[in-house]
């Protein structure tokens, strides 16, 4: 009778089913079983399962870490720009370039209704 290759987990028979990742032979109780959390299509016995799952949460882990630095980064970058926003020389010069801006929109709308009113009167033969 020919030998019978046992699973390395186990001990049961091991059809033909050998681990994708170790190479060793598994049988079928001992495979991870595809769902939608791990969607394997290949023979994996559960220790190699085991440990990918768990460099997945790793690296879960790793970029949450990361991307909680970045936001704590932002958020310190958006509170110091509030800050300056906020100084009163800022305040300031923002005021006087308003009152600049409304002031050549104004004296801008002023030559446009000069000129206007010039053409109306062409018009009516106010030569």
């Amino acid at each position: 009778m020919s030998e019978d290759i046992k699973c390395h987990m186990c001990g049961e028979i091991a059809d033909e089913f050998r681990c994708k990742d170790c190479d060793l032979p598994v049988c079928e109780d001992c495979c991870v079983q595809p769902t939608y959390m791990n969607q394997v299509d290949y023979t994996q016995c559960q220790e190699c399962g085991d440990y990918a799952q768990e460099e997945y949460f790793l690296e879960v882990s790793r970029e949450q870490e990361y991307e909680a630095k970045l936001e704590a980064k932002r958020q310190k970058r958006r509170d110091d720009a509030k800050t300056r926003y906020w100084k009163p020389e800022n305040v300031e010069k923002r005021r006087l370039k308003k009152i600049e801006r409304n002031k050549l929109r104004v004296e801008r709308n002023q030559k446009a209704f000069a000129s206007a009113m010039k053409i109306v009167g062409d018009m009516m033969g106010n030569n």
